[in-house]
């Protein structure tokens, strides 16, 4: 093969190459519109448990916004996508007591685990999202 086609073929599949890695970019677009169903979450003591019994925890994605509950307390923010990196903006919530116990604390941990994530990934139906330790924190399940 002369010198030429070489060079062709380098730079076909350079080009090639490029293509694909752009392609894997992600704006967000896999999670923009999917809501889920939170499985599990990192408690204080560093092990990921089920929810309290009769309690859910939710999470949905439109444009640039997510919105969901937290057990007892509808929340909001604003999201970032950069690969699999994200960024949560502050995060408000509403501010209603909830009586069943442990509740409130499920509440806090779940918001302040919101707080930590560094980036997510989707396996299958599953949502994961990660801290700056490369922990999982918090699971979810498409609903």
């Amino acid at each position: 093969m002369d010198i030429k086609k070489r060079a062709g073929l380098f730079v076909v599949f350079g080009i090639l190459i490029s293509s694909l890695s752009l392609g894997c970019i992600d704006s967000g677009k896999n999670l923009e519109g999917t809501s889920w169903n939170l499985e599990s979450y990192l408690n204080n003591e560093g092990n990921l448990t089920n929810l309290i019994p009769d309690t859910k925890s939710t999470i949905a994605f439109d444009k640039e916004k997510i919105s969901g509950n937290s057990g007892c307390n509808g929340f909001f923010s604003i999201y970032e996508v950069k690969g699999s990196s994200i960024k949560l903006g502050a995060i408000g919530s509403t501010l209603m007591y909830c009586a069943t116990p442990g509740v409130m604390e499920q509440e806090q941990t779940i918001l302040m685990r919101l707080d930590t994530i560094k980036s997510y990934k989707i396996e299958g139906n599953k949502l994961s999202f990660i801290d700056e330790n490369n922990k999982v924190v918090l699971v979810y399940s498409k609903t």
